[in-house]
Parts: C-alpha cells; structure tokens; sequence
C-alpha cells in the first residue's frame, strides 16, 4: 500500500506527542488522582516493616555475594513477594546448607515458585505455595462475627495450631520429647509480650495463599525439626472457584467448602517453621501481612507478629528451657544469647534488596491544644444542667419508648404480665414448695442415735476401762489387799495391822516386812479412796504374790 506523504508526516507527529501526552504533568494539583494512587502505594509499601528492622538494629546486606561472605550465624535471609531470588546461583551450596551452618531464612510468598525456587523451598522446609487465592465465605443464611479483619472476606485472621504435629500430621515421639526438653525449637510467634497470659495475637492476612507438603514420608521432620505453626480458617475457599484439593473434593455450589483438618496436610496450612541444623526457618504463604496496610493498623497485632518473628529468627529465645541454658552459661555475652546473635539481613522485597532500613518518620500535624481541665468540666456541667432544664431525657425516653412496637400501652401490658407472673411465682414459691415435707438432713436417723447409747462392754470392764483412763485404780488395789488378808485367816475388824512373826531372817527383813504387812493393812482397810497409780499397784501386786508364798510356806505368820 502507498500513503500519501502528509499522512506519513502526520502519523510520525502522532509518535512523538503520544507518549508526552500519556505522562501529564506532575503535581496533586494537576492531577487529584496522584494522591490516591500515592496512598495505594505507601499500604502496599513495607516502610513499617523496612522500619522495625531498624529498631531492632539489624544491618542491610546489599547482595547475595555479600550474605554468603558474613557468618552464617549472624546472617539473616527475608524474602517477600516474588519468589523468583531462590536460584542456585544465588545459594551455590544449597538454601538448606546456608541454614544448617547457622543463617536464618523467612521466606513470606503468595506466588507459586517456579521448579527451581519449588525445589530449594522442599529441600529446606518440605513444602510448597500452591498460589491459590483463598477467601473466606460466609455461609448463606449463618450469622455472626466473620473471622476477617474489617469484615473483608479477603483478610482472614490466621488461627494458631497448637500442638506438635508433622508435616503429614502424625504425632513424632521423638520430636514431642525435643519440643519438651527445649530442643525442638518450635516458635511461639502468637504470644502477646510483655503479657503471656493475655489472649493471643490477631493476626490478619490479606488475599493469602496456603501451603502443601510435598515430603511423602513423615520421617523428614525428625531431622529438620519443621512444625505446623498457622492455619487459615476452615471456611476459606479459592477465589476463582475451583477446588482448592481436587483429591478430596467437597463442591456445594460453585465454590468449595473446606473442612478443618487435623492432621499437617490440612488443606489450610499457612505456616510452617523451626530449626534445621543450627539455623531456623520460616516459611508462610503470604508476605501481605507485613506491609503497611496491615501492619499499621491498631485493630489487628500484624506488628506484633512481625516483631515476635524476627526476634526468634535473630536466635532470640523461644522456649523457658532456652531461657534457662541461656541463663546458666557463664559467659560475657549471655544477654547476646538471650536476644539473638544474627544482625546481618538482606531483605528481597518483591523483587529488590533494600540496602538501608533507617525509613524516616513521617510528620503528623498535632491538634490543637485542648483548654484545661476545669474549664472543660465546667463547659460539660453546663451543657448537662441545660439538657435538664428542657426536659431532655424524659422526652428522648418517652420517644424511644414510641417508638418500640405497640408504644408504652404496649410496654405497660408488658410490665404488668411480668409482674403478675413474678408474684405467681413467689407464690408458687412460698406456699407450696417451702412447705412441702421434707426430711431433716442435719439430724441423725433414730437407729443411729440408739445405736450411740448402747453399752459397748460389761459394766465391770466399763468400770475398769475408766479407772485406767482416770490413771487412779484405788479400788483394784483394796479388793486385792482385803483378799490377801482374807485369805491368811486374819480378821478385817482391828484397827491396828496384824502382828507379824518370822521363823528366820535378820532384823532388817523383819523391819522390812512388817512396814510392808502395815501398808498392805491401811490399803486394805481404807474407805477414803487415795491416788494409785497403775504403776503402783504392779509394784503392789507383786508385794501381795511375796507375802502370799511367805504365808504358804509358814515362813510368816500374822496373829
């Protein structure tokens, strides 16, 4: 085809003024949509997060040759978005082999990884981003509260896994006793500091992906101590519709409706971490909700999460028994252990490395100054007393009270049924349920307190029980003494003791024995009860058996 010469000059004119036309001139003035596009921009922006690093004195590495030339036990890797910088010629010996010497990986995606960056992601944590945008849908008809940050059913708040569980799920022997003894290293990355008993983060996500294991055999996690560390919430379904597991499909409509799973291929994984060699890994299945419009609002903790991530992947402290060995070591820089060791990071942001986290703070204009205090009470007490003087409550009441289904004949109806009803009640109450028959439960049944009376022994024993308790047992030694003297033929009349005669013995045995007969005597013939003990009347016993064997064998006679 031929053109004409001024339409080859009109179409090269056309070339050139385009592309001035399409970039318009600068300045909000002139164009009112740059503000906004600038604010779309900052939230999804990763200022606050560039920022807490900052604050937590972390140093930018600016490449990858720089990251493998640090220590790996104070290197720090992040990746956020794009997961295209896991490449072998950014980690030659292999992203695990950097973990196991002592660096540390977070590694935060909603993007599928292509089969390289898929293959060094297996090799280190066992699992992969499907890249499936997942929301959450509330059930036609369900009320309540949705499980969603600001009620957008794209920001489900993610629920912690508690418990120590495989990737496939099973329940590891081995792995719960390293978790116990502190050696698991499996973070707690929902606590609330400086509060742990207070109730647990709220942390939200933002169009977020899941994750899969792609380990067959469950073996695995025993040597790179991975554990389940986040689920989404069981009603999230994938936003283009399709099934979100087509070996378990579950299709009501034209969404599918997931089920809570138990076990680590739960089909809601999100999180995934812990330590492989001497480093620590965290892998999650999206990176929004570390940028500023997640990170910044007060209604969710996103923050919070952030800073309990990046302390635990400093090599801070997680458990009470790190705390504890952290503590007993005697060396200079315990504090350094309590904290973490690793300050070196190179952050890849969706496809750039930051080389400086110093974010400046952006200037807020104060408002302005409130008057003082009492001028402001003043100002409330007398708008108050004005409210009063018009009768504005009373009137507002009477209105709302208009304005309820029936009016106040409506509520007055009301209010007398109630109260016919609660009089009824104590009625009820009163007459017929207190003053039904009941039996005492505090007092004893008859047979029992007959059987509390009953003599449990003989009089005799009885009597012979309570000498011994009393400690005074008089009357056994009287009987005993009047059946000694009884027995001898000597009469219990006289008021002076029998006169005792012995064919041998010395005067000693004589003087001895009369004292004793004179004793036994008094004992004998006493009608005032004195205090014996039972100690005293074996020693009396003793001397009656003596004198009983002495009369016996004519050794003694009593006249």
């Amino acid at each position: 085809m031929t053109f004409p010469r001024h339409s080859i000059a009109v179409l090269i004119l056309l070339a050139l003024v385009a592309p001035c036309a399409a970039q318009g001139p600068k300045g909000d003035r002139a164009n009112p949509h740059n503000a906004r596009f600038n604010a779309q921009a900052y939230g999804r922006g990763t200022d606050a997060f560039r920022r807490l690093l900052f604050e937590l004195h972390f140093e930018a590495v600016p490449s990858f040759a720089d990251l493998l030339e640090l220590p790996p036990e104070q290197s720090l890797f992040i990746m956020l978005g794009n997961p295209i910088c896991l490449r072998p010629r950014n980690f030659p010996d292999g992203l695990r082999k950097f973990v196991e010497q002592g660096g540390a990986v977070l590694i935060a995606t909603d993007q599928k990884p292509d089969a390289e960056a898929e293959a060094l992601l297996s090799e280190l944590a066992g699992v992969t981003v499907t890249g499936q945008t997942l929301v959450f849908r509330q059930p036609s008809g369900a009320g309540g509260p949705m499980p969603c940050y600001n009620g957008s059913d794209c920001c489900p708040i993610l629920e912690p896994i508690e418990g120590l569980t495989t990737a496939s799920g099973s329940m590891s022997v081995l792995g719960t006793l390293s978790s116990l003894l502190g050696a698991g290293g499996r973070p707690d990355l929902f606590r609330r500091d400086p509060q742990p008993g207070s109730s647990r983060l709220q942390v939200a996500t933002n169009a977020p992906s899941r994750l899969i294991a792609t380990e067959k055999d469950v073996t695995w996690w025993v040597k790179s101590g991975i554990h389940c560390l986040a689920r989404l919430p069981s009603r999230c379904e994938n936003e283009s519709g399709e099934e979100v597991d087509p070996s378990t499909p579950q299709i009501r409509g034209s969404f599918t409706r997931l089920t809570q799973g138990l076990a680590f291929n739960d089909r809601m994984l999100f999180a995934v971490g812990g330590t492989v060699g001497k480093g620590r890994v965290l892998v999650l299945a999206d990176h929004s909700i570390f940028i500023n419009r997640m990170m910044l609002p007060r209604e969710i903790h996103n923050m919070e999460f952030a800073a309990n991530c990046l302390h635990w992947l400093r090599g801070g402290v997680s458990t009470p028994m790190e705390a504890a060995k952290a503590a007993l070591k005697k060396d200079p820089d315990a504090l350094q252990q309590l904290i973490g060791q690793r300050k070196y990071v190179l952050f890849w942001d969706d496809g750039k490395v930051h080389r400086d986290f110093n974010v400046p703070l952006k200037k807020v204009s104060l408002p302005p100054k409130l008057p003082p205090e009492p001028a402001i009470v003043a100002a409330i007490d007398k708008t108050i007393a004005k409210l009063e003087d018009e009768n504005y409550f009373n009137e507002e009441l009477l209105a709302g009270l208009d304005d309820l289904a029936g009016g106040r004949q409506r509520l007055l109806v009301s209010v007398v049924y109630l109260l016919t009803l609660a009089a009824f009640l104590f009625l009820v109450y009163r007459f017929l349920w207190r003053a039904r028959h009941r039996l005492e439960t505090a007092a004893p049944l008859l047979a029992d307190a007959v059987g509390q009376h009953e003599p449990r022994a003989t009089l005799l024993d009885q009597r012979r029980r309570a000498l011994l308790r009393l400690g005074n047992v008089w009357e056994m030694g009287h009987c005993l003494a009047r059946e000694c003297f009884e027995s001898a033929g000597v009469a219990l009349t006289g008021a002076s003791p029998p006169r005792v005669t012995m064919t041998q013995g010395s005067w000693r045995q004589r003087w001895r024995i009369r004292r004793r007969v004179a004793r036994l005597w008094r004992l004998a013939r006493g009608t005032t009860p004195v205090p014996l003990s039972p100690a005293a009347l074996h020693h009396q016993v003793r001397e009656l058996e003596e004198l009983k064997t002495a009369l016996a064998n004519g050794t003694i006679r009593l006249t």
